[in-house]
């Protein structure tokens, strides 16, 4: 990975240059993509999956969550460029993909700045044949392995220090092979391992799972789920 910066009027690109060889040509409004494709997920927006090139990738516009978004859809305060949330996601992001963990490779992230305000873009790799933890539940019941192998991907990220802000079952991803990644750090960011931040992830994960099966998306949660998620989460550290 090349991180590299480029600059144009109000724009800054932070982006990947061993990927991404012409970056004033990205696409990070979704509409000059050639083809986009919405995916459905939760939280604050959706993501696009866009084409840059020759790769397929994810893209993301950054917007507010709560009350605050009725006001200010997608402006934030301008603190500087290397806390801008876009810039702070892209950093931690290559820095996971570097130690192996499963997450997405960042690609590019872009800064647009307006006097005191900025927005932002951030374009992940496009993890293919994955499906959303949600959109799994809604078809079947997944087998104790698939449960299993959800809890040790978060007690890894857990022992490495890594708190995940929106950790909900719209950003666990699942391959066609079993293999788990998270999704959408924004606002992540290391912290001394502890036992109760790790906790409170987890159960912000589970009221996730709660939410979505009670509104009818998640069908096939099921207590005998999590307590196999439990299984695979305490059983990582042993087996590490």
């Amino acid at each position: 990975m090349d991180p590299r910066l480029f600059r144009e009027g109000t724009r800054v690109i932070l982006y990947d240059a061993d990927r991404i060889p012409h970056p004033g040509d990205i696409p990070f409004d979704h509409r000059a993509s050639a083809d986009p494709e919405p995916v459905v997920g939760g939280g604050r927006g959706t993501v696009w999956r866009v084409r840059v090139n020759d790769l397929l990738a994810a893209l993301r516009h950054y917007r507010r969550g709560g009350m605050v978004r009725r006001l200010i859809r997608s402006a934030y305060l301008w603190t500087g460029l290397e806390r801008t949330r876009a810039f702070l996601e892209w950093r931690l992001l290559a820095e996971l993909h570097a130690e192996g963990m499963p997450v997405p490779a960042p690609l590019a992230a872009r800064v647009v700045r307006t006097a005191f305000w900025y927005r932002a873009e951030l374009l992940t790799e496009w993890l293919p044949g994955t499906r959303s933890l949600v959109s799994l539940l809604a078809d079947s019941e997944p087998d104790a392995r698939t449960w299993r192998r959800v809890g040790a991907t978060l007690r890894r990220f857990h022992l490495a220090g890594i708190w995940h802000a929106d950790l909900n079952a719209h950003n666990i991803l699942i391959d066609q092979d079993g293999a788990v990644y998270l999704v959408d750090f924004d606002r992540g960011r290391r912290r001394r391992r502890d036992g109760r931040w790790a906790r409170k992830n987890l159960g912000r994960l589970r009221r996730s799972l709660e939410k979505v099966h009670a509104t009818g998306r998640a069908l096939y949660y099921t207590p005998a789920g999590w307590r196999a998620l439990l299984d695979g989460y305490a059983g990582y550290e042993a087996s590490s």
